[in-house]
């Protein structure tokens, strides 16, 4: 129990305990179990009736979507201190995605039963889930929008942006410049091609807005990139 709350991402606002306050927190993340992937490693699958919901500890998670024709379509990297998997805990019904551990990760992992347990003593968890589905499905209306309306190096530029957010919350300014995320992923989360993509960040690069590594992007110039996905050059 100790372990997971001396690990436990607290301060980051990414999850579904972060509506809770916080002697609850506190109290509900002691419930919860550590588990650690390895890179690559499927968490859950499409279809699976796995009924837990999971909060990225350490490293990062990827959800994807799988075609017919069986090519991974990649919807999301979750960075530390992430809630997914929050629909199947809610209704109970097949996962809709696929989780996979983009890095060696570790999740905090809690049960459906052991919180329909929990909330019989707390009521107020079930208020604190709406919260974060809500927030979650703003989010997801505002990729859909954003989709609909701004070019692709605009959006490009926003999913940059709202991934070192994320990380900042938690990461000195160093780490939390380094996005973990590969072109291929990127493509597939934009609907774009890899080539427009890596066309994108090279000119991006020419101009010290970022620099591309393996798997990793460093963004160097934050407002460099608000000024690009505001579209405003």
């Amino acid at each position: 129990m100790l372990a997971i709350l001396n690990r436990y991402p607290f301060e980051v606002d990414q999850q579904w305990v972060s509506y809770l306050p916080p002697q609850l927190q506190q109290l509900i993340v002691s419930e919860m179990e550590l588990r650690d992937f390895k890179r690559g490693e499927t968490i859950y699958g499409l279809h699976s009736q796995t009924t837990e919901i999971y909060t990225v500890v350490d490293g990062s998670v990827k959800l994807t979507n799988a075609t017919e024709s069986g090519k991974d379509i990649a919807i999301i990297t979750l960075p530390r201190g992430c809630t997914f998997g929050e629909l199947s805990f809610v209704d109970n019904q097949p996962r809709q995605n696929i989780a996979i551990a983009n890095t060696d990760c570790s999740l905090a992992v809690l049960k459906a039963n052991r919180y329909l347990e929990l909330n019989t003593q707390h009521p107020q968890l079930d208020r604190a889930m709406l919260q974060f589905v809500t927030q979650r499905l703003r989010t997801l209306s505002n990729m859909h929008q954003d989709s609909n309306s701004l070019g692709l190096s605009q959006q490009l530029a926003k999913r940059l942006i709202t991934a070192y957010q994320h990380q900042s919350q938690n990461s000195s300014t160093l780490e939390s410049s380094v996005i973990r995320t590969s072109q291929d992923e990127l493509a597939s989360t934009l609907g774009a091609s890899r080539q427009h993509i890596n066309k994108t960040l090279k000119k991006w690069q020419t101009e010290a807005l970022l620099e591309v590594g393996y798997r990793k992007i460093t963004l160097l110039d934050i407002n460099g990139l608000i000024i690009e996905a505001e579209g405003a050059k």
